[in-house]
């Protein structure tokens, strides 16, 4: 026979007193973590508060908003307010910085955004992740429909502008991975060597389109010993890039106007300007200035040239005037790249038109009555579908 007997209960062992007064001092800390991660943000932003203070975002932040009059704004204040702090609550940009910092040295440089991380300190824009990275490296290339497409476009620019007697100049700078390919990761080399831009002019060439495109890579990888030609850390190229393209335009501007007696800049009529540190976009867009450093020059002309400031808005014709009528007048519509060029075939023309953007707008063309029309946009346009332009050119009969 068994016999079990009642276990007694085993006493409770007290928490020594340090024990609970390191968790009581833990309980403490986080409790004033959390209150200080609510309050110091708002104060800080009363009080202007950043370690960092630049902001490398591309895009105008929220404003304060004004005080509400009616029902109706107050209705919106709210919100408003709420994007206001979003936009600038304190030590804002040192929390983003830290992140990225965070990510860079614990978790290496994120290459699956729309930043490339190359070799040597030098950044690449992939501007719309796998889709384009494909068509950089030659396995999408470019259907007969949508060469077609692009060609469509073009041959229907140039018939509308040779009917109005104004000849139609195309320029296509290339992608920065296009002339400095060795500084990209290994990983993303092209496999094809018929780029689309390739396929574009071989198919004007074999159809003889009286299209006129300008195709600057020759140039650019022939200059390519003589000093580097875009930024590191920027998607654009630099003044030296731009004036390499330009000796190769201002060729064909002269050749479409001979007429008028245009006479090329060279090296000797500008300055090289005092190297500066610069901020790429590329770098801002990582949020990694300091990480990624970058120098550069200007070329400054000896005749000086007054660029606006205004010649990436998208909402007005940005217009320069000598008032000179030995000189012809051009339209010239264009993208970022635009603004290298526009210093240097400015001042070859009496009177100028800027338009920032990719469709062709009949308006300018009709107001400005130019002797040439030029459209520049990046290699990269080609890896999406082409531009709708107006009806009287979209629709106009080709002979």
């Amino acid at each position: 026979m068994i016999i079990t007997m009642p276990h007694e209960p085993t006493p409770a062992v007290p928490a020594s007193p340090g024990r609970t007064s390191v968790r009581a001092t833990v309980v403490r800390m986080l409790s004033v973590l959390f209150l200080a991660s609510l309050f110091v943000p708002l104060i800080g932003t009363w009080r202007h508060w950043d370690f960092w203070s630049a902001s490398n975002e591309n895009r105008r932040l929220a404003e304060m908003p004004s005080v509400p009059r009616n029902f109706k704004d107050a209705g919106k204040y709210t919100d408003r307010w709420l994007s206001f702090y979003r936009d600038h609550f304190g030590l804002r940009n040192t929390l983003i910085h830290a992140v990225a910092e965070t990510e860079f040295h614990g978790f290496g440089a994120d290459t699956n955004g729309n930043v490339i991380i190359g070799k040597d300190g030098w950044l690449f824009f992939r501007p719309d992740g796998d889709h384009d990275l494909i068509a950089y490296r030659g396995l999408n290339p470019l259907s007969d429909e949508e060469l077609t497409a692009w060609q469509d476009l073009l041959e229907k620019r140039n018939a509308w502008l040779a009917s109005k007697g104004i000849p139609y100049l195309v320029i296509i700078p290339p992608d920065k991975q296009t002339i400095y390919p060795e500084f990209l990761p290994p990983e993303y080399a092209p496999l094809r060597r018929q780029s689309r831009l390739d396929q574009l002019v071989e198919r004007l060439e074999q159809t003889h389109s009286t299209v006129r495109l300008v195709d600057l890579r020759p140039a650019l990888l022939a200059a390519k010993p003589s000093g580097r030609l875009y930024h590191k850390t920027d998607t654009h190229w630099n003044d030296s890039g731009s004036f390499v393209g330009y000796g190769v335009i201002i060729e064909a501007v002269k050749e479409l106007l001979p007429k008028w007696n245009i006479v090329p800049q060279t090296r000797n009529d500008f300055v090289r300007g005092p190297v500066h540190s610069e901020i790429g976009d590329l770098a801002k867009m990582m949020d990694m200035p300091d990480q990624y450093p970058d120098e550069g020059f200007g070329l400054v002309g000896k005749i000086p040239f007054n660029m606006p400031s205004t010649l990436m808005d998208r909402n007005s014709i940005t217009v320069t005037d000598s008032n000179d009528p030995t000189k012809p007048r051009l339209v010239f519509y264009h993208d970022s790249f635009g603004i290298g060029l526009a210093q240097l075939l400015g001042p070859h023309f009496g009177r100028v038109a800027y338009v920032s953007y990719y469709t062709m707008d009949p308006t300018a063309v009709l107001n400005e009555k130019p002797d040439l029309v030029i459209s520049e946009f990046l290699e990269r346009n080609l890896y999406i579908a082409p531009p709708t332009d107006a009806p009287e050119i979209r629709h106009f009969q080709l002979r």
